[in-house]
C-alpha cells in the first residue's frame, strides 16, 4: 500500500536547517541548559563555534537580568506557548566581551527525548533601533509640526511643534483620536476621507484649494497646511501628516492684498478726478496766453514766465499720475516669457533713451538669452540707466553695465561714477515719492520704487551699493529669476 504523503524530513535535514537559517536561534532545556545553539547565534554574541552547549542560558544576558530570568524562564515553562518576550519594551542581550545590545526574541515551546525544550530565536536590532531613534530625533526637532497617525485614526507620535502650536503638550496627544484637533463641522466626513486615503496612499497635501483650520485647545481656529504621506512605523502601515500653522502668512497675504486693492482703486479714482481737470487747467492757460498775444503791446515778460510756470506743473502731474498707474500695475507678475537677450534689450533702451553726449556706457552683458518677462525687465533698466544720469553731479560719466548668471537667477549691476548715494538715504530711495535731494524737483520720487516693485514681484531683489570706489560712485545690483516662475497671482 503506497501513501501520498511527503517523507518527514530526516534528523540531519533538520540539523543542517537550524544551523544554516539566516536568524539567531538556541534550544534551551527545562532547567535553562543550552541544548543547542546555531552558527549565526554563536557569531551575535561572539562565542566559539561548539562553546555555548552545556552552559546556562543566563550566560548570554546582562548581569541584573539573569536572577530575574530564572523566574520567568519558570513561568513559562509551567505555561509553555508561542510568544514574542519583552513585548513594548526593548530587551538586551550581553555578548562575550561584555558588550550588550539590543535583541528581539520570540520563544516556542518543543518536546525532546529529554523532556520540554524551548526554541528561541534571537534577532540583533540595534542597526533597526539606532534608525529608530534617528527618526525619533529628527521628527522631534523638525521645524514643522508632525503627527503620526494609526489606521484607527489615533496619534501615535506628535512632536512639539504641532502640539504647542495647537495648545498642546506632546505627551497628553499621544492615543488620542486625531478629531481632538479638528473642529466639529470636519469629524463627521473625516473617517471617509481618511478611508479614502489610506487606499490611495499617495503624498498629497490635504484640501488643496480649500481653507483648513486645525482646532486649538482654546476651541479657536487656525489655519493649516497639511501634507500626507504613508509611512511603516512600528511593523504598521501609518500616515505621517505635516501641519503647518499658516496664520501668520494669511494674515500678511491678506494685508498685501488689502494693501494693492487700495493702492489700485487709489490711483485709478486719482487717474480719473486729476486727469480731467488738469486738461482744463492746460486749456486755460493756453486760452490766455492766446487772449494776451493778441493784447497791445504782447504778454509781459514776468507774465509769461508765470505762464510757463504753470504748463510745466501741469506736465509734472500728469507724469505723477502716469507713474502711479504704473506703480500700480507693477503689483502683479507678468507671465509672458520670452527668451530674452540681455545686451540686446540693454542696446535697445538706450537707442530709444541715449545718454547725454558727455557719458560713455561700458558692456559686459555676454551671457546666454534666458527666459524672462520682457516689458518688465527692460522697464527696470530703464529707470537705472536713466537714474545713473539725472542723479550724477557733473557734465561727464562712466556708466557699466555688467551681468552674470548666479544659480537660479541673472545678477545684473549698473554701476556709475556719480556722487553716490549717503548712507542714511540707501533705504530710503527705494520708497514711493521719495528723491535724494531736495533739488531733484524734475522728478516723482516712483522710478526707484517702481523698480523695487516689479523686481520683487516677479522673484527677484535688489540692493544699492555705494560708494563704490574713491568715495564716489552708486551700484544697483539686481537679481532676476533665469527661470519661469508660478507665482501666488496664477491659479
Amino acid at each position: 500500500m503506497s501513501s501520498d504523503l511527503p517523507a518527514a524530513p530526516s534528523v540531519d535535514l533538520l540539523a543542517r536547517a537550524f544551523h544554516a537559517a539566516p536568524n539567531g536561534f538556541v534550544m534551551v532545556d527545562r532547567e535553562g541548559r543550552i541544548v543547542a545553539a546555531n552558527a549565526v547565534l554563536e557569531t551575535m554574541f561572539g562565542h566559539a563555534e561548539g562553546t555555548l552547549n552545556g552552559q546556562m542560558l543566563e550566560v548570554l544576558l546582562p548581569g541584573a537580568l539573569r536572577e530575574a530570568h530564572v523566574g520567568l524562564r519558570g513561568a513559562f515553562f509551567a505555561h509553555p506557548e508561542p510568544r514574542a518576550m519583552g513585548a513594548g519594551r526593548v530587551l538586551y542581550a550581553r555578548r562575550a566581551d561584555g558588550h550588550e545590545f539590543p535583541v528581539e526574541i520570540g520563544l516556542n515551546p518543543l518536546s525532546g527525548p529529554q523532556g520540554p525544550l524551548v526554541l528561541a530565536s534571537v534577532v540583533d536590532i540595534s542597526e533597526r533601533l539606532a534608525l529608530e531613534w534617528a527618526f525619533r530625533g529628527l521628527f522631534d526637532a523638525s521645524p514643522y509640526g508632525l503627527l503620526i497617525v494609526d489606521d484607527h485614526g489615533r496619534i501615535v507620535m506628535a512632536n512639539r511643534v504641532i502640539a504647542e502650536s495647537l495648545g498642546h503638550t506632546a505627551p497628553s496627544l499621544i492615543g488620542q483620536p486625531l478629531e481632538t484637533l479638528l473642529p466639529e463641522r470636519y469629524r463627521g466626513a473625516h473617517g471617509a476621507l481618511m478611508a479614502g486615503y489610506r487606499r490611495t496612499g499617495e503624498a498629497r497635501m490635504m484640501g488643496r484649494g480649500r481653507d483648513l483650520t486645525a482646532l486649538h485647545a482654546d476651541g479657536t481656529e487656525l489655519p493649516v497646511e497639511i501634507g500626507l504621506s504613508r509611512v511603516r512605523w512600528q511593523r504598521q502601515t501609518m500616515t505621517l501628516a505635516a501641519v503647518s500653522d499658516i496664520s501668520i502668512r494669511k494674515k500678511l497675504e491678506l494685508e498685501l492684498r488689502q494693501a494693492n486693492a487700495n493702492l489700485q482703486e487709489f490711483t485709478y479714482v486719482a487717474s480719473h478726478d486729476l486727469r480731467s481737470p488738469l486738461r482744463g487747467i492746460a486749456d486755460l492757460v493756453e486760452w490766455i496766453n492766446a487772449d494776451l498775444g493778441a493784447v497791445e503791446g504782447g504778454v509781459p515778460a514776468e507774465v509769461q514766465r508765470n505762464l510757463e510756470r504753470i504748463s510745466q506743473r501741469i506736465g509734472r502731474m500728469e507724469r505723477l499720475i502716469d507713474d502711479l498707474l504704473s506703480y500700480a500695475r507693477a503689483g502683479r507678475a507678468a507671465t509672458e516669457f520670452t527668451q530674452v537677450d540681455l545686451g540686446a534689450l540693454v542696446r535697445g533702451v538706450l537707442e530709444i533713451q541715449p545718454v547725454p553726449a558727455g557719458f560713455a556706457v561700458e558692456l559686459a552683458l555676454d551671457i546666454p538669452p534666458f527666459p524672462a518677462t520682457r516689458t518688465p525687465l527692460e522697464t527696470v533698466l530703464r529707470n537705472l540707466l536713466s537714474n545713473a544720469v539725472k542723479h550724477h553731479d557733473r557734465d561727464q560719466g562712466r556708466i557699466q553695465v555688467s551681468a552674470r548668471h548666479d544659480d537660479s537667477f541673472c545678477e545684473v549691476s549698473v554701476i556709475d561714477d556719480g556722487p553716490g548715494v549717503p548712507e542714511a538715504a540707501r533705504e530710503r530711495i527705494f520708497k514711493l515719492f521719495q528723491t535724494l535731494t531736495a533739488r531733484e524737483r524734475g522728478g516723482s520720487g516712483i522710478g526707484l520704487a517702481l523698480t523695487k516693485r516689479l523686481v520683487e514681484v516677479h522673484g527677484g531683489r535688489i540692493e544699492v551699493i555705494s560708494p563704490v570706489a574713491d568715495g564716489r560712485g552708486t551700484g544697483m545690483r539686481f537679481w532676476w529669476p533665469r527661470f519661469p516662475r508660478r507665482t501666488s497671482d496664477e491659479t
